[in-house]
């Protein structure tokens, strides 16, 4: 039986004057679809090992699904990837304040950040997309502009993603990121808990109950939060700690150190599935990792209604999200993340596929 896609159809709208689509991609191995609401993934087709397709993201049945879903599924998150603390930063002498979005804080770069942004398309070809955004110091409350160029490629069993950020008018702090939901098994499988995870580091950001950064890094030696050999999320669950009691179902939501050197691509995590035999590795240039586990999902309506008619629960997906360490402007301990005007910041995420 054939593998049930997105229609583009049901994605074709206008938000706030700006035309709304679904966007393809293929190359010899995969398969993708991108909707230039939030420059997101909805759909990343990958062959298992016996060679039958599977989506291994969950996502979106039409835009209207998706306005009411989760905002950060599948999305490209900016300007400032995870927790800001109450909203505020010092910067060059002068005291800032942004929008709060989680609480008292700002999360993912606020109501107004790239994943609640329609992005104009620039290019579409067989295996590429290239978008293009905007964020404005009058529109999401951070200092300076920043224009966003990004471009989704497929090549061979890789997807790619390139982003260049060009900042002006004033320093920011800036920190880019996509936000998939991965399920190797498919996005309609119960549950990723069996998947089994390597994380290429020694140390992650504890926080507090807020899930704000504590200041500085903890051993992951004999810990829950030890991936540097590979092994299951239900294993890690079950051994325990008190960084995963944090919220009402435990789970991972955490930052870890990567080990690779500063702003060069390497490898920053691995996961396999053991039903499909589906591998993932993850290669960015950014000194941290954001891990989720995807606890919080609880299967409400319309937030978590996915595609052809599933319903998202906890545990059904992971995150692995490339970034700067989150709160960094307000943690000296933490490499800084403030870019000046006229910077050009470059990055590069690559999800390499095999089984």
């Amino acid at each position: 039986m054939a593998l049930p896609l997105l229609s583009p159809d049901a994605f074709v709208g206008r938000i706030e004057g700006q035309a709304v689509g679904l966007y393809r991609l293929q190359s010899t191995h995969l398969q993708a679809a991108f909707c230039n609401h939030g420059a997101r993934l909805l759909e990343l087709i990958v062959p298992d090992r016996l060679g039958q397709p599977r989506d291994v993201v969950l996502g979106h049945d039409s835009l209207q699904q998706l306005l009411l879903g989760m905002p950060s599924m599948g999305a490209f998150i900016g300007r400032y990837a995870n927790r800001i603390a109450k909203s505020r930063f010092e910067l060059g002498g002068r005291k800032y304040r942004v929008p709060a979005n989680e609480g008292p804080h700002c999360l993912h770069g606020g109501p107004a950040g790239t994943r609640h942004r329609v992005f104009q398309v620039g290019m579409h070809a067989q295996d590429r997309l290239q978008l293009h955004g905007r964020l404005s110091s009058a529109d999401d409350g951070f200092p300076g502009d920043v224009d966003v160029v990004l471009e989704y490629r497929l090549e061979g069993a890789r997807l790619i993603l390139g982003y260049e950020a060009t900042v002006t008018g004033a320093a920011t702090p800036l920190s880019l990121t996509a936000h998939p939901f991965f399920n190797l098994e498919g996005h309609d499988a119960d549950s990723a808990l069996d998947h089994e995870l390597q994380i290429v580091s020694d140390e992650f950001v504890p926080v507090d109950p807020a899930r704000i950064p504590r200041g500085y890094f903890a051993s992951v030696q004999d810990t829950a939060f030890d991936f540097r050999r590979p092994r299951s999320l239900r294993q890690a669950l079950a051994q325990g700690h008190v960084q995963l009691e944090i919220g009402s179902v435990p789970g991972f939501d955490h930052a870890y150190r990567t080990r690779g050197p500063a702003g060069a691509l390497h490898v920053q995590a691995r996961l396999r599935a053991p039903g499909s035999g589906i591998v993932l590795e993850l290669w960015a240039d950014t000194p941290s990792l954001q891990f989720y586990s995807g606890a919080a999902m609880d299967g409400q309506l319309p937030r978590h209604a996915g595609k052809h008619g599933r319903v998202y629960r906890s545990g059904a997906a992971l995150c692995l999200e490339p970034q700067q360490f989150p709160d960094a402007p307000n943690q000296p301990l933490f490499p800084s993340c403030i870019c000046q005007p006229g910077d050009r910041v470059r990055g590069r995420i690559e999800y390499r596929f095999s089984v």
